[in-house]
């Protein structure tokens, strides 16, 4: 084993580079010499400018070196050294030997006023790569030839600038990205150490001739800057992580190989608000919506709109708040199948086993017996016969969870409505559920009401559950927030487990709770990032822990949208003759599949028109139901079926174009971007159509 002391230093073209000839380094040229660089490009051939660079002139490698910039003050582009065409080997050796002859000057320091050095996405045509090299720790600095086989590993880590909860803002610590059983998260760390299950990217090592014409390797690796939204949406841990020899003592031991995953019930909550409680929501709210639309009904004289008229709408929006509901109680039955299996059993067998069951689960059976359809309701939905309203939000769960009941209804294709015309009733279909229990409606006179009114009983006190953020600003909102409370039910009913049953917590509430965290423990985050290499031996133990460079400069990660960041040049190239007469040129080689289920539903809507979407949310008496039909699938001589459509793209662009510019317009009255928008340049001779020669 090589028993030199390794090191690691700046890029080995850099060496002695930085400050100035005339003085003695200053302690911010020392830090330059022995950290690695990162090296800024500004072409998606990144690989090939950085290879003919080492080729050519590995000197030029510090006209690479990343600076602050904006798309406002750009860098400048170094000169390509990529060898387009092949050259006789005797003129690259000469080329070669004059470059490594000539006096390379000093690369200055940064001036005060720099930008901060903040780093772009690929999508903004920018790519970096962090940089250095891997050298034994004695006169020359040699080289250091990793062992093959993988006794050696090197990569490198990336590490994140927080203050401690309490310090000092401006007192910046390392944190660790880590992933293990308890999550992704950012842990407090040892600067100068590596920390067990940190996540360690992939370096490369790039063979190359220094100007003595000595062989050198230069490691580097990707910076990824498009993980952004990753690494910022993961909770921060500010307790300090144990040391790398206590991990590597408990990996010996299989009991402590791996820890414990955390128990929760958050992800079974949140598939439940999900599925549940959102869609309840949504209709609670579309009942008050319609409730307060007679309040703002004009009047015409002494008129006002006929009983009858208000009871089919009542009616028409009861069906299509049904069959919402029917699906609703679907998957509310299917999480108390799934999650709390005792609790079903008990409502399956109509109360049998209810004293074997918990406090809390206890409470949540109690409530599902509460929850009924209003007499009002009930009249305005048609209820009754062969469609009878259920006694309970319990027994509509235990008849939609009937064996087949669901399968039907999941597998329609048609819609739960009366029809326009003769011939279009659905309600009679083999496929609907054969009783109703609407969880929001309205009676005859198109006022609100429902099951939801249960809601009230329940405590309102949810800490499980947050407040909603949009109480008060919508018509029934207020209402529809009490909903939270049956999930807060639901959740005191289920117990903290693994939840490996369970679909994993959604990436915005993961963001959300990543940053509650975060701000709750007051730490300042300023979205500053370091990467750090990293050189291991597999086969030494805790005596030769894995070696870390020093820091790279600190830099942040630029997102998406931001504002700062350059543009890729993107050309969009519409057509030129929008004549009739040009756009039949055009090949429709663009296929289009419709499944016979969307082609009934593209018929549907091809039978509406502008004025018809425009009475549909006017008050009465301008109001006029869109023409529902029976939302059943295409059919010929009766076999269902599907289209292929074959369309052209060109004329769809232009659409595009167009409702766009309408849209824009339209919402300038609110956001005022229409000077920003966008800027034309004329280009005289460019013609739709070529004249006659």
């Amino acid at each position: 084993m090589n028993h030199h002391p390794l090191r690691w230093q700046s890029p080995q073209p850099l060496w002695s580079r930085f400050g100035d000839d005339s003085a003695t380094p200053s302690p911010q040229h020392q830090q330059e010499q022995s950290r690695p660089a990162i090296l800024r490009f500004a072409s998606d051939e990144f690989m090939e400018q950085l290879l003919g660079t080492l080729a050519h002139d590995p000197a030029r490698i510090d006209r690479l070196l990343a600076r602050g910039e904006t798309w406002r003050k750009p860098m400048v582009d170094p000169p390509d050294l990529v060898e387009r065409a092949p050259l006789p080997q005797l003129v690259r050796s000469a080329r070669r030997n004059a470059t490594a002859k000539a006096a390379q000057p000093r690369i200055a320091p940064e001036p005060a006023d720099a930008l901060p050095l903040k780093l772009y996405q690929p999508a903004h045509q920018r790519h970096y790569l962090a940089t250095a090299s891997l050298v034994c720790g004695i006169h020359g600095l040699p080289e250091h030839a990793l062992v093959r086989g993988g006794a050696e590993e090197v990569g490198m880590v990336l590490r994140r600038l927080l203050p401690l909860p309490g310090g000092a803002a401006d007192a910046l610590h390392e944190f660790a990205y880590i992933k293990d059983a308890q999550g992704a998260r950012w842990q407090r760390c040892d600067e100068a150490g590596f920390v067990p299950g940190e996540e360690r990217l992939p370096a490369f090592s790039l063979n190359f001739l220094d100007q003595n014409q000595h062989r050198r390797s230069l490691w580097a690796g990707t910076v990824p800057v498009g993980r952004r939204e990753e690494y910022l949406g993961v909770r921060v841990d500010p307790s300090p992580v144990e040391t790398f020899a206590t991990a590597q003592r408990q990996q010996l031991d299989a009991a402590t190989t791996a820890a414990a995953p955390a128990l929760s019930k958050l992800a079974r909550m949140s598939q439940f608000q999900i599925d549940v409680s959102e869609p309840w929501k949504t209709l609670i709210r579309s009942a008050y919506k319609l409730s307060t639309a007679p309040e703002s009904t004009p009047q015409i004289g002494d008129e006002s709109e006929p009983p009858a008229d208000r009871v089919t709408r009542a009616l028409n929006f009861n069906l299509q708040q049904q069959s919402a509901s029917w699906l609703v109680l679907l998957d509310c039955a299917e999480h108390l199948k799934t999650y709390l299996p005792d609790l079903w059993q008990v409502i399956v067998d109509n109360g049998n086993g209810y004293a074997a069951l918990s406090e809390a689960r206890k409470k949540l059976y109690d409530w599902l017996g509460k929850p009924v359809m209003s007499p009002a309701l009930i009249t305005a939905l048609g209820s009754g016969g062969e469609y009878p309203a259920m006694a309970s939000m319990r027994a509509a769960l235990k008849a939609i969870s009937v064996d087949g009941v669901g399968a039907r209804l999941e597998a329609s294709t048609a819609t739960y409505a009366t029809g326009s015309k003769p011939g279009q009733d659905t309600r009679g279909l083999p496929d609907w559920p054969r009783f109703h229990f609407c969880l929001a409606g309205v009676d005859t006179a198109l006022a609100a009401t429902g099951p939801f009114l249960a809601l009230d009983e329940l405590n309102g006190s949810t800490p499980e559950v947050d407040a909603d953020p949009l109480a008060g600003t919508v018509p029934g909102q207020d209402v529809a927030r009490k909903v939270d409370r049956f999930t807060a039910l639901f959740a005191r009913a289920l117990e903290a487990t693994t939840e490996t049953d369970a679909p994993p917590v959604p990436f915005a509430l993961q963001v959300k709770n990543a940053l509650g965290n975060n701000l709750g423990a007051n730490l300042g985050d300023g979205g500053w990032f370091v990467l750090r290499f990293v050189h291991a031996r597999r086969d030494c133990g805790p005596l030769h822990p894995p070696l870390l460079s020093a820091p790279t400069q600190r830099f942040r990660l630029a997102g998406f949208f931001d504002s700062d960041a350059p543009a890729r040049p993107i050309r969009i190239s519409l057509p030129t003759d929008t004549s009739p007469a040009g756009l039949r040129k055009h090949q429709r080689n663009t296929a289009f599949v419709l499944s016979d289920m969307l082609c009934g539903q593209v018929q549907r809507a091809k039978g509406m028109g502008l004025v018809d979407l425009v009475l549909s949310v006017l008050p009465w008496p301008f109001h006029k139901d869109l023409p529902a039909g029976d939302g059943g699938p295409c059919q010929s001589g009766g076999i269902n079926i599907g289209m292929i459509c074959s369309i052209s793209i060109p004329i769809i662009t232009i659409c595009a174009l167009i409702l766009l510019i309408i849209i824009v317009t339209l919402f300038d009255l609110i956001f005022r971007w229409l000077p920003y928008f966008v800027i034309c340049f004329p280009v005289p001779g460019l013609k739709g159509k070529k004249e006659a020669s």
